[in-house]
């Protein structure tokens, strides 16, 4: 039998990489037999010593997070966060390329909290639900802040200003040719979009594009 921490690790990886303490309950109960009476006190109590999104966290291995914090009980796998996939057309090198003229369109602002949203809707599209498919059976999503970060918009990096989404709706969204609805946004618990930033997309992105 493996340690507390070992167990939640594991059902968290059965869930995908995300869950609510009923999920969680669930698969470390089929993992672990002979629990004590407060066995899902220490489940929560071990979440949240490891995790340094909460203020019981103890400073040692930083497992767990929680995207949009305590109270929520929807919990993650840090380490399945995984960094956005770099394209093969984008060098990490210096070389140059010769004397031609390039503009950059858009940037893709992979930021901790984006990798934790992604892997909250297992890469799936918010607007049209796809999830794109990549080598090796992997997906690939884009993390969108509604409100752009930077000026002349200075947009918050917080869960309720980004929306996951394929390429196609990022690019349009970018660009201001996509009107956000709230009731035609796909939801999933732990992430709830904010309506400042959903009017803001509408009344400003769109309105100057």
């Amino acid at each position: 039998m493996g340690t507390w921490s070992e167990d939640i690790v594991r059902a968290l990886t059965e869930l995908g990489g995300t869950g609510t303490y009923d999920q969680i309950y669930s698969e470390v109960a089929n993992l672990r037999s002979g629990r004590p009476p407060s066995w899902k006190q220490i489940v929560q109590r071990t979440i949240q010593d490891r995790s340094s999104d909460s203020v019981g966290y103890k400073g040692n291995s930083d497992l767990f997070f929680s995207v949009e914090g305590i109270g929520r009980g929807i919990w993650g796998l840090r380490g399945l966060a995984h960094p956005t996939p770099i394209g093969a057309d984008m060098s990490g090198g210096n070389e140059t390329p010769g004397r031609i003229q390039q503009a950059t369109y858009r940037v893709l602002r992979d930021t901790t909290l984006a990798r934790q949203l992604k892997l909250i809707h297992r890469n799936a599209c918010q607007l049209c639900g796809l999830a794109l498919g990549t080598a090796g059976g992997a997906t690939y999503s884009e993390a969108h802040h509604i409100i752009p970060l930077g000026a002349p918009h200075n947009g918050p990096d917080v869960p309720g200003n980004i929306i996951v989404l394929c390429p196609n709706d990022h690019a349009l969204c970018d660009m201001g040719a996509i009107i956000l609805n709230r009731h035609e946004i796909r939801q999933v618990d732990g992430h709830e979009i904010s309506e400042e930033s959903i009017s803001y997309h509408n009344g400003q992105i769109v309105r100057a594009s």
